[in-house]
């Protein structure tokens, strides 16, 4: 885990997640993000389009930029996890998820990355730090 990384994404949200629908690609703005067993997790609802490419083809990519054009790059593969303690620690990082995910409401489906790399790059895309996820 990298607390580099951690940070440059919450700091520049939202962060933009791809996956792949069939022989598509698929992005969106994702904002919830935090750090729990010196791991990076992000998540969404099982019921979006999203969990299910990503069930589908964990591979994935995650980038943002910040204001002076820097930006980032993820790469890796979603495992997600579905322990209790683990959404209750995601309700604990971003309260406003408790009346999106209620008790018995929808369910949040929260992953990390493995096998992932990050990369730092600069305004004219050279990559300036590579950290291993």
């Amino acid at each position: 885990m990298s607390q580099e990384v951690y940070d440059f994404l919450a700091a520049n949200r939202p962060f933009y997640l791809a996956t792949v629908e069939g022989s598509r690609p698929r992005v969106r703005p994702m904002g919830f993000i935090m750090l729990y067993e010196r791991k990076i997790w992000f998540g969404m609802g099982t019921h979006k389009n999203v969990y299910k490419q990503l069930k589908a083809n964990p591979l994935v990519e995650i980038t943002t930029t910040d204001q002076d054009n820097k930006w980032i790059r993820l790469s890796g593969e979603a495992v997600f996890d579905p322990r209790p303690e683990l959404f209750a620690a995601a309700m604990e990082a971003m309260p406003q998820l408790k009346a999106i995910y209620p008790e018995g409401g929808p369910t949040m489906g929260i992953f990390h990355l493995k096998n992932g790399q990050a990369l730092f790059q600069g305004q004219s895309g050279q990559t300036e730090k590579t950290v291993e996820l």
